[in-house]
């Protein structure tokens, strides 16, 4: 009887540990409030964002007021830092380096912010919208609505604060025209990342965001604390600018629920600092961070007013537009292959004879994977015409053997003792 060596299934490897797919993002429509709720949110993350942006926040104003003081201290604009320090602590003591340096050291928070994104799993482009990126035509067409919005109302503000009295060029006139075009709007960018992309999404990621409700609880809630966060940081004792502060925050977070990102809010904050410092270079800005009781009046309110249409401009145009509000689903991937899915063919030594049973199990008694029933085949894989020529217990010919694969030797023919031919068998040593 002829014997070939048939394919055997290898013992399966144990399967790896194989963790369960979490992604970075939120698998359902969420606000952009919400985006820092996913799978893979944890208690700790919003924590150590917190610890991490809230220390870099301190230590760039630090560093960058550091740097201004030092410019005025070699220029000779103060004899001393403590007689800066009695100026700042009666609301004056501003110049134009200080002033600059303020506003690079609040341009700082975007990196900041994108950082604590990341130490959520997330892309660096999900802090400026929903969509993943900053989305400049929106950013352009809500400083073009807005700007008629803002231009009145500078105008009725500077008709009922007196005119133009006291404006005149000085030698602090081209450093704050530059300072003011070319680093306030990186401040307002700076202040919407840090208090309505960065506090505002740390607190409402502790909310899940599975029903409509938790999404608008968190919303409020996010939305109360960074407001609150953002008065306190412009320090101003007069109740009125609080609550105009408080306002404008409020309205701002609004824009970014409503609008899917921090676009419109961005386009507002920088149209209402950049038209209410266009007198600044012709002015004497020592005091201008005086926010002391009594510098405001409940005509601050009035910005109040301007804030409200403007979000109602904003609103308008998005649904407009049909701005996307909500975050797409990330796809969930593929599953992994099951355990033991890269088991391999592999040969075993073992007479089997040709014809037997194929659905017994393998040499040590190994079962082949991932094979149906089909007729025996000493080495698998060949064609059933070929199958068909060898009747079962025959011996295969030289074409049958050739167009089974792999290729292979012609079976060794044993004699009737079950020994090989006598051509075969080794010679005996002969003894010396």
């Amino acid at each position: 009887m002829s014997t070939a060596y048939p394919p055997m299934a290898c013992p399966p490897r144990p399967a790896a540990h194989q963790q369960p797919y979490e992604s970075g993002l939120p698998v359902q429509p969420t606000r952009y409030h919400g985006l820092w709720r996913s799978p893979r949110w944890r208690v700790w993350r919003p924590i150590v964002g917190a610890l991490v942006g809230g220390v870099l926040w301190f230590v760039a104003l630090s560093v960058f007021s550091t740097i201004g003081v030092g410019i005025d201290l070699a220029g000779g604009r103060y004899g001393s830092f403590q007689e800066y320090l009695r100026e700042a602590a009666t609301g004056g003591g501003l110049t134009p380096a200080i002033f600059i340096a303020n506003n690079l050291a609040l341009a700082c928070s975007i990196p900041i912010v994108w950082l604590v994104a990341r130490l959520h799993s997330q892309p660096i482009g999900f802090v400026h919208s929903v969509t993943g990126r900053f989305r400049w035509r929106w950013f352009g067409h809500c400083l073009l609505v807005l700007l008629p919005v803002w231009v009145v109302f500078i105008a009725v503000e500077t008709l009922l604060a007196g005119g133009f009295d006291g404006l005149a060029v000085t030698a602090d006139t081209p450093v704050l025209i530059l300072g003011v075009l070319l680093t306030t709007p990186i401040q307002c960018a700076g202040e919407e990342w840090f208090f309505r992309g960065g506090i505002n999404r740390l607190v409402a990621s502790c909310f899940p965001q599975r029903t409509r409700t938790l999404g608008i609880v968190s919303a409020l809630v996010g939305g109360a604390v960074s407001s609150l966060c953002f008065m306190r940081a412009h320090s101003a004792q007069d109740p009125w600018l609080n609550i105009t502060y408080f306002g404008f925050a409020v309205v701002a977070c609004l824009m970014c629920y409503r609008t899917g990102g921090l676009e419109a809010s961005t386009a507002m904050h920088i149209l209402n600092n950049m038209t209410s410092m266009v007198f600044v270079p012709f002015s004497d800005i020592s005091r201008m961070f005086d926010r002391s009781e009594g510098t405001g009046s409940p005509a601050s309110l009035l910005q109040l007013v301007v804030l409200a249409i403007a979000a109602a401009l904003t609103c308008w145009r998005a649904r407009a537009r049909g701005l996307a509000t909500t975050s797409e689903p990330e796809p969930v991937p593929a599953p992994l292959p099951p355990a033991g899915h890269w088991q391999r063919t592999c040969y075993a030594p073992g007479p089997v004879p040709v014809g037997g049973d194929p659905a017994a199990p393998g040499p040590h008694g190994v079962p082949m994977p991932y094979r149906q029933p089909v007729p025996y085949q000493p080495w698998g894989g060949s064609p059933a015409s070929a199958q068909d020529a060898v009747a079962p217990g025959a011996e295969p010919g030289d074409d049958v053997l050739a167009s089974w694969q792999p290729p292979v030797g012609r079976p060794r023919i044993m004699d009737g003792d079950g020994e090989p031919p006598a051509a075969e068998r080794p010679v005996p040593r002969q003894e010396e």
